[in-house]
């Protein structure tokens, strides 16, 4: 597994949720044992479309980043460490509960441990 293949991972991820909770706003927060409220939805929906700003961003990191691709996957080594620890706060305070927390969790601390070990590699291609 490469860098680029990580990248491209992390992108469909954050463009699966980012467009799931666009379209479905009130069941992807339902799905956190959220109480949905018309603000939340238009979080929610705001939260959304960044997700799937990121995922562009991550599709195209490996297509512009050039040599400095190892320096971008320490940023989402980072990144997606941030997104476990505030994850981690939720589920552990009752704030956020279900499976969309505990899938989410997972598969994003994956991906910085992918991240941090494939961007210390010194040859990628």
């Amino acid at each position: 597994m490469n860098i680029k293949l990580i990248f491209r991972i992390q992108a469909v991820l954050n463009l699966i949720n980012g467009i799931g909770a666009l379209i479905a706003t009130k069941i992807f927060l339902e799905a956190g044992n959220f109480e949905v409220t018309p603000d939340l939805i238009t979080l929610g929906q705001f939260l959304a479309v960044t997700l799937i700003i990121f995922g562009i961003i991550a599709w195209k990191i490996p297509d512009l980043a050039g040599h400095s691709i190892n320096s971008f996957g320490k940023v989402f080594a980072l990144t997606n460490t941030l997104w476990v620890i505030i994850i981690g706060y939720h589920i552990l305070n009752g704030q956020a509960s279900g499976p969309t927390p505990y899938v989410n969790i997972v598969l994003i601390a994956i991906l910085a441990v992918l991240f941090f070990t494939q961007s210390n590699k010194s040859n990628q291609t």
